[in-house]
């Protein structure tokens, strides 16, 4: 007999931010009833008392619904609507349950069972079915949630709206929302995207590698908070279209990056797959719409409207195919279980791939998976790409925290022993989890991994690069770089590589050869960001450039990036997370 529960499915807009799991709601509290005979609320009758936790009588709760299988399937779900949990049954656990009438007790049931039923195959179900409190007399009130909710590892929500009238089935929005013509009309508008790409592409690249200005990028952040709002909607829309409804939408910080959820846990009582998936990708065909729409405006018009409305469209699209991604619980992530008809895969195919690393690093038992041998991979690739978007993070606060001197540095150190001990706790915890029967194997096999790791980054040579900017006037090109801490200087005659950069990426203009220093001075912010106008200087580091060679129609400002030293990778680590905030944080306090 097979259990599996699943629950909490939200989507997000630039992150799906719900967690696939047992999750209990703030739905009302009903009372259980009394059967006949004289059985208490609890199952128990006066001169009996709980086998092993599970109710003497047991007796199915009144409110638990069962949704018969899909097609081809033979797994039914249980929709236990006070916890806003879903439970997947086997044919032969879902007969069991349904017959707990609290007529018989638990000598009856196995009796009637009949012996050709492994009787700890029954046991273990009847366990499972007093842990998920479907009996009568199991089940416990409901906490009342907080509007905020933290989802590991880093998603922090804060609930908008607790199940919204205005998308409940048969409702005005879901009816103009989710219908065919509205979806016909979401296919031609990329269709039409995809020719004003091909038709105006040079404006729309102009937002990708080109500054704009400051203002620019506030209207466009505006038009893609209204988009992910209309993502959202559409989720619920689409949802209660076949039947169910979403139970809360609201905002959140995934990954320290503003965004939206809706939860749509109720997708699971939808009957068929292809409505499941609809439901997770309706938020990112809107996307893509609006991205299309946006992108045939650009088309059309010229001038600084046509390079907004290209921003638009492209930051737009970006959002929306970011979604798309199935190793943390975005869109795409819904939609692939949705699909597979495989309730808390990542999870699934992460414990998988737990196993499979306990069994060959910690020396564990032989792994017993519960999905085939390829999950286990996709569980790899569920575990390793949180820590990239952590990595990312990092990258950033580097960044940030370093140009506020000694407090800055002093908050990286703390935040890089914070990371750092996090990791290891998890390592730790992995081990204990694993069961291993040589702890000495474990430790040897990560030393080795270790030492594997330092010797493959300090034989890997690391040219150090320096940022910067240039400029053109009067035939000369200068350029100048931040000086600030950590920041290197360019190396006397090395080369330096000129491009036009704007918030996706940077083309190479030019090059030339770092040539005699001109002094410190100030030079305008806008010049080191890849936006215009910005107000503001910056201390920096002034060079002329020599041996110059500038493409033609190059632009008279842009990025420089020069030679700035040679090292190792593991050197080159350890200067950026390590030895420069030590010297800074040094200098600063003494």
């Amino acid at each position: 007999m097979r259990v599996s529960t699943s629950g909490d499915v939200a989507v997000g807009t630039s992150a799906g931010a719900g967690a696939v799991g047992t999750s209990a709601g703030a739905a009302g509290v009903r009372e259980g009833g009394v059967p006949e005979g004289g059985v208490p609320k609890d199952g128990v009758p006066k001169d009996g008392a709980p086998e092993g936790g599970v109710p003497t009588w047991p007796e199915l709760r009144p409110d638990i619904e069962f949704l018969p299988p899909e097609e081809g399937e033979r797994s039914w779900t249980i929709a236990d609507e006070r916890y806003r949990r879903f439970t997947r049954l086997g044919g032969g656990a879902a007969a069991l349950l349904r017959g707990l009438d609290g007529t018989r007790d638990l000598q009856q049931v196995r009796h009637d069972l009949g012996p050709g039923v492994a009787q700890e195959q029954v046991e273990a179900a009847l366990r499972k079915f007093t842990e998920l409190g479907l009996l009568v007399g199991t089940d416990t009130p409901p906490v009342k949630e907080s509007r905020f909710r933290f989802q590991p590892p880093a998603s922090l929500q804060f609930t908008v709206l607790d199940r919204p009238a205005f998308l409940a089935p048969g409702r005005l929005l879901p009816r103009l929302m989710a219908n065919r013509v509205v979806a016909a009309g979401c296919l031609l508008a990329v269709l039409a995207g995809l020719v004003a790409v091909s038709l105006g592409a040079a404006e729309i690249a102009k937002a990708a590698w080109h500054p704009m200005p400051w203002q620019h990028w506030l209207i466009a952040a505006a038009v893609v908070i209204a988009v992910n709002a209309v993502h959202e909607l559409a989720h619920g829309a689409v949802l209660a279209r076949f039947g169910g409804r979403p139970h809360r939408i609201g905002a959140m910080l995934f990954y320290c990056a503003p965004a939206m959820f809706c939860d749509v846990t109720d997708l699971w009582r939808l009957r068929t797959r292809h409505q499941r998936v609809l439901v997770a990708l309706a938020g990112v065909i809107c996307q893509l719409a609006a991205a299309g729409l946006l992108a045939a405006g650009s088309a059309l018009c010229d001038g600084e409207l046509a390079e907004l409305l290209g921003l638009c469209a492209l930051m737009t699209a970006f959002t929306g195919i970011l979604n798309l991604l199935p190793f943390i619980r975005l869109d795409g992530y819904i939609a692939l279980m949705a699909w597979v008809n495989i309730p808390n895969l990542r999870d699934k195919s992460m414990a998988d791939c737990r196993a499979v690393v306990n069994w060959t690093v910690f020396g564990g038992p032989r792994p017993e998976r519960t999905l085939p041998d390829g999950w286990a991979v996709f569980g790899a690739f569920c575990l390793l790409y949180p820590w990239v978007l952590v990595f990312n993070l990092l990258v950033i606060a580097h960044g940030s925290l370093m140009a506020y001197g000694a407090w800055g540095a002093l908050s990286w150190l703390s935040l890089l022993a914070g990371t750092v001990g996090y990791v290891l706790y998890r390592l730790a915890r992995m081990y204990r989890a694993s069961g291993a029967r040589n702890p000495l194997r474990g430790l040897v096999t990560l030393a080795a991994l270790g030492a594997a790791l330092i010797a493959l980054g300090q034989s890997q040579p690391h040219t150090e690069k320096a940022y910067g900017a240039y400029t053109t006037a009067g035939g000369r090109v200068e350029v100048a770089f931040p000086d600030a801490p950590g920041v290197l200087p360019p190396v006397s005659g090395g080369s330096v590589e000129l491009m036009h950069g704007g918030i996706l990426g940077r083309r190479t203009v030019g090059s030339g050869t770092t040539g005699q220093e001109d002094g410190r001075k100030k030079a305008p912010l806008d010049r080191f960001v890849p936006f215009e106008g910005v107000p503001g200087e910056l201390d920096v580091r002034s060079y002329h450039l020599s041996s110059v060679a500038l493409r033609d129609g190059a632009p008279s400002r842009g990025v420089a990036v020069a030679e700035a030293g040679t090292t190792t990778w593991l050197g080159h680590v350890n200067r950026l997370a390590v030895k420069d905030p030590w010297k800074t944080l040094a200098d600063g306090l003494w």
